[in-house]
């Protein structure tokens, strides 16, 4: 995993972004909910340690806390689907656990002691949000807001100086805290992401599963507008031969080596993938047919052109390719374009293999 990928989602596929906004959705709606009854159940232990008159205000602040946060719990279902949504709700959320911080320790204006859970929330609050997968970037975003505004309601309800020594602690808690809540979020973001690829990588050649494709397909389709796109799907001539007379390590070493090759041709534009076997599908984002015809050329090209080393040392091999290509726009039937693309294939067996037909 790269750092970049810690940094900022912006580096993440789409795909994972939707993945992980989906994870996160879920933590936040029970991160509300335990929010929620922990501010209502609270009240009982502020009615057993506070006075009368503080007691009075604070079940109420508690209360509208408690409802304004409720609204999030629905929201949570939408914002698992757009991202914006997300960043509003988990803002909106810390905006409102602050407010409801300064609110309860300005009701100790009086001089009247103020009990340690009172002084510890943000501390707690920066606890509870290390339960989200967010990238450092995001990490440092949401602790920023929450250090500078708790110095901000210290430095108006206390000295009004920031020669204050007790501020300069509470600095440093808050700096911390903000430290291990952005590295077990970094943590909590690495493990989604090795789970992520596990399970939408296949592991011999570490191209797309054929599901992560076809969720990738039908983003192209939904998303790409009126401009075409190319699929080229391919199999290795032969490939049961190479597994019988060579062994299976043999067959391996083709595949990998014939993975490598994809993205040497195509490069990170491409969307490439093992669909099953010894067959690739590659999707071409932005090209026509022509251009797809041209470019499954140049593969089939480049794996021949290339002799597979047998990795035991009993010499090496050629390999070669047949591929049928397809060309797809917005209105396409996907099942339909598969198999277009697949009778394309076939064709390309029937004329000989070792060639690239356009489907009809």
């Amino acid at each position: 995993m790269e750092l970049k990928e810690y940094w900022s989602d912006s580096h993440h596929s789409s795909d994972f972004k939707l993945t992980r906004i989906g994870f996160v959705a879920i933590r936040f709606r029970w991160l509300v909910t335990l929010l929620i009854i922990g501010i209502a159940g609270w009240i009982a232990v502020d009615w057993w340690v506070l006075d009368p008159a503080h007691f009075k205000l604070i079940w109420k602040i508690r209360l509208i806390t408690g409802a304004m946060l409720t609204p999030l719990l629905p929201l949570s279902y939408l914002c698992k689907l757009n991202r914006r949504w997300m960043v509003a709700s988990l803002y909106f959320l810390v905006g409102v656990l602050l407010a409801f911080n300064l609110v309860g320790l300005w009701s100790f204006r009086d001089g009247a002691p103020i009990p340690i859970g009172y002084i510890a929330f943000p501390y707690f609050l920066l606890a509870l949000l290390s339960v989200l997968p967010l990238p450092v970037k995001s990490g440092l975003r949401v602790a920023a807001v929450i250090t500078l505004c708790v110095l901000a309601t210290d430095y108006w309800l206390d000295s009004r100086s920031l020669d204050n020594g007790a501020l300069l602690d509470r600095l440093w808690l808050l700096i911390c805290f903000s430290l291990a809540m952005i590295w077990v979020q970094a943590g909590q973001l690495r493990m989604l992401l090795d789970l992520y690829r596990e399970s939408t990588r296949d592991p011999l050649t570490r191209l797309m599963n054929r599901r992560l494709f076809m969720r990738q397909l039908a983003h192209q389709r939904d998303e790409g507008g009126r401009r075409p796109y190319t699929l080229i799907l391919f199999d290795l001539d032969r490939f049961k031969r190479i597994n019988d007379e060579h062994g299976h390590l043999m067959g391996d070493e083709v595949l990998v080596r014939v993975a490598t090759t994809l993205g040497d041709i195509f490069g990170p534009e491409a969307i490439m993938s093992r669909y099953g076997g010894e067959e690739f599908m590659v999707l071409l984002p932005d090209t026509t047919l022509e251009q797809g015809l041209r470019q499954a050329e140049t593969l089939r090209l480049a794996v021949e052109s290339q002799p597979v080393e047998n990795p035991l040392g009993e010499g090496e091999i050629t390999v070669t390719l047949s591929a049928g290509v397809v060309e797809g726009r917005h209105d396409s039937d996907l099942q339909s374009l598969l198999n277009r693309a697949d009778e394309a294939l076939y064709d390309a067996k029937c004329s000989g293999r070792n060639c690239v037909q356009a489907a009809a």
